[in-house]
């Protein structure tokens, strides 16, 4: 019973990290009419918690393995608290996006912590895959559910709901954390923190994620984006070569050496690149082309959270029993494909809608549901529970990074669609198809190197 609510907080978090990201989706009208800035600077209330995740996760998943999982959790989590409760009571636009920087910076705390503890608490091999399958899977059903109520919450009760939703959930989190997580232990040989490190590292992730960002406007200023990338450049550079010589590195690169973390942290960059960007088009498309209102939009969509939740407590366990964590990928990497290629069809057809739900379905309901859980126990299995934090962080930036280059990649086919008087939306989904076939392939090759391997062992072992 102590482990399903240790496993039940855990997810209350990613649940709730998640939707914080696409909830805000539907409610980012609002906030424009509110603080009457245009739509190019009210993103920033969205770049903003991307650049702050992106530049603290890494410290944080460390720090979890440093300081104590439970610690870091709880810290973590009552800073997105402190940050929510603060964001729904912004007196200024300044205010708004200083408390989704503390969101962001709360959540690069909270999640890898989050992941460190259910690997320590569930330690069959059995157990813990169908524990981070749960996990996983709420991530999906909290994008599919963001998307779902943003529009509901924003018609009804305003914007400021969208944060104010995330207090008494989160809050009961870091209760029941206190309550029922057991104490971090206490180590004799504790490692030391480097925090040069820690802080070259968060300067590098928020440099990436600026620069990913701001990839679609090069040409508005190139000498600062070049000048940004040569900081990057030297910056990556020194923080490579510290880390190889440090006593107590904060990243241990030979953990990309270990089976599937390479590829489940591509996956996880794959996924961000491609679900980011179609939750963007799909917000456009239900409000601009089929003339959806933010709240018709959300009981639109409503339904397919609740699928997601029936696919991910019924169906995925079987999918990993009868099939295994990679099959299961590429076969939550094809549905994301399928729901790609059912929005494209949904031009060339008077029946759009039938096309648009179909795309719902295979995306948000199955392809989410699916994919994160698989891609997140490939990235971690094979780590060492005392670097599962790290682990955690890392994946946790790769899905960020590919969240803001999909997001960049889609405006720079939507530029080139407006200067050709190309369909935008076509020209941004010809991209995500792309990168969907690029994910399935790297998990199939994967599959095959695997088996390859196996074989060979078999043979060495016959003869």
């Amino acid at each position: 019973m102590e482990k399903r609510i240790i496993l039940t907080v855990a997810c209350m978090a990613i649940f709730f990290e998640a939707l914080d990201v696409s909830v805000l989706n539907m409610a980012l009208p609002g906030m424009e009419q509110y603080f009457h800035f245009s739509p190019d600077a009210i993103q920033w209330v969205q770049t903003l918690y991307v650049l702050a995740f992106a530049g603290f996760v890494l410290l944080g998943g460390r720090l979890a393995d440093i300081i104590g999982r439970r610690k870091i959790f709880i810290t973590g989590a009552l800073l997105f608290v402190m940050a929510s409760l603060g964001a729904g009571f912004s007196i200024s636009f300044a205010w708004l996006l200083g408390c989704r920087a503390l969101q962001g910076i709360g959540v690069a705390l909270a999640i890898p912590a989050a992941m460190a503890i259910i690997s320590h608490t569930f330690t069959e091999p059995a157990e813990k895959n169908r524990a981070f399958g749960i996990f996983g899977a709420m991530a999906g059903i909290g994008f599919a559910t963001g998307l779902a109520v943003g529009g509901l919450i924003s018609a009804w009760w305003g914007w400021q709901w969208v944060f104010f939703i995330n207090v008494p959930v989160i809050g009961a989190a870091v209760f029941l954390a206190f309550r029922f997580i057991p104490r971090d232990e206490k180590t004799v040989h504790r490692q030391q923190c480097n925090w040069l490190s820690g802080a070259l590292i968060t300067l590098l992730m928020m440099l990436a994620a600026w620069l990913i960002h701001d990839l679609g406007h090069i040409t508005q200023h190139p000498v600062f984006f070049l000048a940004l990338l040569v900081l990057f450049i030297i910056t990556a550079v020194y923080f490579v070569k510290r880390e190889r010589v440090h006593a107590s590195p904060l990243v241990d690169f030979s953990l990309f050496r270990l089976k599937g973390v390479m590829t489940g942290n591509i996956g996880a960059m794959l996924l961000g690149s491609t679900f980011l960007p179609y939750v963007f088009l799909l917000t456009l498309y239900l409000q601009q082309v089929l003339g959806f209102s933010s709240s018709q939009a959300g009981l639109l969509l409503f339904p397919f959270s609740i699928l997601s939740g029936v696919i991910s407590k019924y169906v995925l366990p079987h999918l990993f029993h009868r099939l295994g964590v990679v099959r299961t990928g590429i076969l939550g990497s094809t549905f994301m494909l399928a729901g790609i290629v059912f929005f494209i069809l949904s031009y060339f057809t008077v029946w759009q809608l039938p096309f648009i739900l179909g795309a719902v379905l295979c995306i948000n309901s199955l392809g989410m549901s699916v994919t994160f859980p698989a891609i997140t126990i490939l990235a971690i299995q094979a780590v060492p529970e005392t670097q599962h934090g790290l682990a955690s962080g890392i994946n946790g930036t790769c899905n960020s990074m590919g969240g803001g280059l999909g997001l960049s990649l889609v405006g720079l086919m939507i530029q080139l669609a407006t200067v050709n008087k190309w369909n935008i939306y076509g020209a941004g989904l010809v991209a995500l198809v792309i990168v969907a076939l690029v994910a399935i392939l790297q998990l199939c090759r994967f599959l095959f190197r695997e088996k390859a391997v196996t074989a060979a062992r078999y043979a060495e072992v016959s003869s």
